[in-house]
């Protein structure tokens, strides 16, 4: 796996906190269908405002020598959570989040460079694992809710991480080529596109332009999320 420098997702991660941090939304906006599939703004808020938590949760819990679930109850949970708490008043929504993104700055502050190492229940990695799933969710889900910021903006950095994480999507015997940074993933049937066209399709996000199959046929049909 590729290493990335910490400086760079941290600077990405701060300018998606400043945008979300700043998001007003109408009870009508929150409302509104977004393009991930029977998801609305006010879904996303609630994931945001749950994930953070939990995240700082794992940084709290693993300074302390101890692992503890992501969530309690797992991934059900997450998703009634999710189901349950979309539908309310777009304040209390934003309130939360807020919350949510205040309690995480909060817990990773406290750690020292060291303690990015230390285990977690994340995926069962060290907890910088959750440092990067963070760093994908806050800046993925910033399109999602359209508020002015698109994959276009994502760095050179995330969008090789995004294509990389989300490799398994691919079906076997593709290869992705970058046609402006000059990466290459994969072999076999080619679709080429600019860096953030790779990530932005990869990960089911809209782009100005999407990459295209070299052959002329159709992208392929990407698999389920790792």
């Amino acid at each position: 796996m590729t290493e990335f420098d910490p400086a760079v997702q941290f600077a990405d991660i701060t300018a998606a906190h400043r945008v979300l941090l700043a998001v007003e939304l109408t009870e009508d906006q929150a409302r509104e269908a977004i393009a991930l599939p029977g998801w609305t703004r006010g879904h996303v808020l609630i994931h945001l405002a749950d994930l953070s938590q939990a995240f700082a949760r794992q940084a709290r819990y693993a300074v302390k020598g101890e692992r503890v679930e992501v969530y309690d109850g797992g991934r059900p949970t997450r998703d009634r959570r999710i189901e349950e708490l979309h539908g309310q008043p777009v304040d209390r929504l934003t309130e939360q989040m807020t919350e949510g993104l205040t309690a995480l700055e909060e817990s990773w502050a406290a750690l020292s460079e060291g303690d990015w190492e230390l285990p977690c229940s994340y995926r069962n990695s060290p907890l910088w694992a959750t440092r990067l799933a963070w760093w994908r969710e806050s800046s993925l889900h910033l399109v999602d809710l359209d508020v002015g910021r698109r994959s276009e903006e994502w760095s050179t950095e995330l969008s090789s991480h995004v294509v990389e994480f989300l490799g398994s999507r691919l079906p076997e015997g593709t290869r992705l080529e970058a046609t402006d940074t000059g990466q290459a993933w994969g072999e076999g049937r080619t679709v080429r596109g600019e860096l953030r066209a790779l990530a932005a399709w990869i990960s089911g996000r809209p782009a100005a332009e999407l990459p295209r199959a070299v052959d002329g046929g159709e992208l392929p049909e990407l698999t389920a999320w790792p």
